[in-house]
């Protein structure tokens, strides 16, 4: 269902003849708005604003302001529209949509909040368009109006209103598209596919043939009720279960990652690596170095000190096309790691907190993130003890 077909605001506005569309992560885009530029020329601009959802509904706007695409909007003689610009503030938004002025216009009533959509927009169209109007009437009344497309593509179930309301949407897209896979689903993976499924990635494959576990609730995001732990259901089902609730693209493989199945990661465009094995790491992991493959291991080694506290690393290691020969080195020896792993520590804030160090360095290699032009950082470790962050050079390598 459309945002529209919940809001007797929006209905409003389409039955006044007002031109609107609700583009990508539910921005409400209302194109061919006749205005007046510095020199009172007619010209057509768009105005564009985040609506506010929950689920189905459409919401009150959360406060007074907007965007403008277009010339600064003037009145009559030229001057600047008084009460209506804040400043030139351009924003990229995503699926072609720019903006180049924020709006801000508080309603003197309703203690300067807009009761609707329909309340907001009609102000602005009015603030914006009423000197065009009155100088070119005619002209204004043959302007066209362009229709904008409602995006379809989302692999959202519902529109990422976050990202619209914080006008980040240009900057997701660069996360848009993307085949990854998490293998294993326990602690670390699964607070890694919670991060994922708010992601616009085409597809998330989920690998594991274990099942969901009382000891499993302790160390992932949710919480199961005792029904579902008595049910015993595998991994990537109840993981698979929750979050395509919210993402299309869930796609659950409930089988160990193996030789025989290892060519099906070809198809990934990236690989999340949450294994607790070092031999089954090192074999995926020099498997896809093998077949030039991006992806991002973690590991966490805990133990418990004479003083009784727990003490131990996160390892966070990348490997991709040329930059694969630290992997030996920053694994260690596969045998010491699984005997740490024998000990069996991990606590959910140290899961959750390995996942985001990976998810933080995949957005960085997709510029989601400042700029990542170095792979000094493709292998770094995380000690609870020192709280601190260590990053381990890569061969001497020179920055890309």
């Amino acid at each position: 269902m459309r945002p529209i077909d919940h809001s007797e605001d929006l209905i409003r506005l389409q039955n006044d003849g007002i031109v609107f569309s609700i583009v990508g992560d539910n921005l409400l885009v209302v194109p061919g708005v006749p205005y007046l530029n510095p020199a009172t020329e007619l010209k057509s601009g768009t105005l564009v604003m985040p609506l506010e959802m929950s689920g189905e509904r459409v919401l009150p706007p959360k406060d007074h302001t907007a965007d403008w695409a277009g010339e600064h909007p003037s009145d009559i003689n030229g001057s600047p529209i008084h009460g209506l610009v804040n400043g030139r503030t351009p924003k990229q938004l995503g699926q072609g949509l720019h903006t180049d002025f924020f709006l801000s216009c508080k309603p003197v009533a309703n203690n300067g909040k807009y009761k609707d959509f329909y309340d907001k927009v009609t102000m602005y169209l009015h603030m914006i368009s009423a000197p065009a109007l009155a100088k070119y009437p005619e002209e204004c009344k043959k302007m066209e109006k362009p229709v904008l497309i409602e995006s379809t593509s989302s692999p959202f179930v519902y529109g990422d209103t976050n990202a619209a309301r914080a006008y980040i949407t240009g900057i997701c897209e660069r996360l848009a598209g993307w085949k990854v896979a998490v293998i294993g689903l326990g602690g670390t993976g699964s607070y890694l596919l919670d991060a994922l499924a708010k992601c616009p990635v085409a597809e998330i494959h989920l690998y594991d043939d274990d099942t969901f576990d009382t000891h499993n609730a302790f160390r992932a995001p949710g919480a199961p009720s005792m029904a579902k732990l008595n049910e015993r259901p595998s991994k990537v089902q109840y993981f698979s279960e929750i979050y395509c609730n919210m993402h299309k693209g869930i796609i659950a493989h409930p089988v160990r990652v193996t030789r025989e199945n290892l060519p099906e990661l070809e198809g990934m465009d990236f690989v999340f690596l949450c294994v607790d094995s070092g031999a089954v790491r090192a074999e995926i992991a020099n498997y896809l170095a093998d077949h030039n493959k991006s992806f991002i291991d973690s590991g966490l080694g805990f133990t418990i000190s004479e003083q009784g506290k727990i003490v131990g690393q996160i390892r966070v290691t990348t490997g991709f096309p040329e930059h694969y020969d630290h992997l030996k080195d920053s694994f260690g020896s596969q045998s010491g790691e699984d005997d740490l792993y024998a000990s069996n520590i991990q606590v959910a804030e140290l899961n959750a907190m390995a996942a985001e160090l990976m998810i933080l360095k995949w957005k960085r290699m997709l510029g989601f993130y400042g700029d990542m032009t170095s792979v000094s950082d493709a292998n770094f470790v995380f000690t609870v003890q020192e709280n601190a962050l260590f990053n381990q050079t890569v061969n001497n390598e020179e920055e890309d």
